[in-house]
């Protein structure tokens, strides 16, 4: 399934904000998925309704050569799935089903932490301890799993350049050999920036036509708001057979500071 395309708004030959992280800090971030997919083999089809509603709390620490860490806990998971006439909900504030594969493999989801050894920009320098998932499980379930690679940035943080350059109107484009994103400067105030953007990626087994629209924190870049839709088709790998596969997913992304340190 399509993990939830990460933006890279950073613009070349620009001077840059400096946003800074700080050992305190924490951040809240709240992401609810909606996906209907069918996956089709022959005559064999599978239709897959998921709703995910995940709450994860990143917060900055330093390790003993005083580099900047970031662990990323899971604190709550709302998830229901609807195959085959068949529901499943989960919820990690209630008793999960003992007999339930999927609910028991949700539950051992809760508290487990992920920690990155970040510069004071967020961008990710190396990754001590990464979240046991199981990348099955995530997509059948329609869960987001964290994208925790060396290089990247936090995904509730994004790099904005500085000076009149993100003005009403701006747009850009930003390209790899698989990958091919639009973006326009929708409104900008003195508190926030808002850029719509259209992505057309083809490095997976799904190639995806994605929409979305984001909301910024001027002072911070702190990603307050992001909207994505998005089509995807191509095939999936399900215990060795493969099928093909269609899948169409809202995404609705809300992240605030919930500690600010002391000085």
């Amino acid at each position: 399934m399509l993990a939830l395309f990460a933006i890279n708004l950073s613009i070349a030959q620009t001077i840059h904000r400096e946003f800074k992280l700080k050992k305190g800090e924490e951040y809240q971030r709240q992401v609810l998925i909606r996906s209907n997919s069918l996956l089709q083999r022959g005559s064999q089809k599978l239709n897959l309704s998921t709703y995910s509603d995940v709450t994860k709390v990143y917060k900055v620490n330093s390790d003993n050569n005083g580099r900047e860490t970031v662990s990323i806990t899971i604190n709550k998971i709302l998830d229901s799935i609807n195959a085959l006439g068949q529901k499943v909900v989960f919820d990690s504030e209630k008793r999960p089903d003992p007999n339930s594969y999927i609910q028991m493999s949700l539950l051992q989801m809760i508290g487990r932490t992920a920690v990155v050894s970040v510069d004071e920009d967020g961008k990710i320098l190396a990754v001590q301890k990464q979240l046991p998932a199981d990348d099955t499980l995530l997509a059948f379930t329609g869960i987001q799993g964290e994208n925790l690679i060396r290089g990247n940035s936090l995904d509730f943080r994004i790099d904005l350049p500085l000076g009149p350059t993100l003005k009403k109107g701006y747009a850009w484009t930003d390209s790899t050999a698989m990958t091919v994103s639009k973006f326009t400067v929708y409104a900008v105030n003195s508190r926030t920036t808002t850029i719509t953007y259209s992505t057309t990626d083809l490095s997976g087994n799904l190639n995806s036509r994605i929409n979305g629209v984001v909301l910024l924190d001027n002072g911070s870049g702190l990603v307050l708001k992001r909207s994505t839709q998005s089509v995807s088709t191509g095939y999936e790998l399900v215990k060795g057979v493969i099928y093909t596969a269609t899948r169409r997913a809202a995404t609705t992304e809300i992240c605030y500071k919930i500690t600010t340190p002391e000085r």
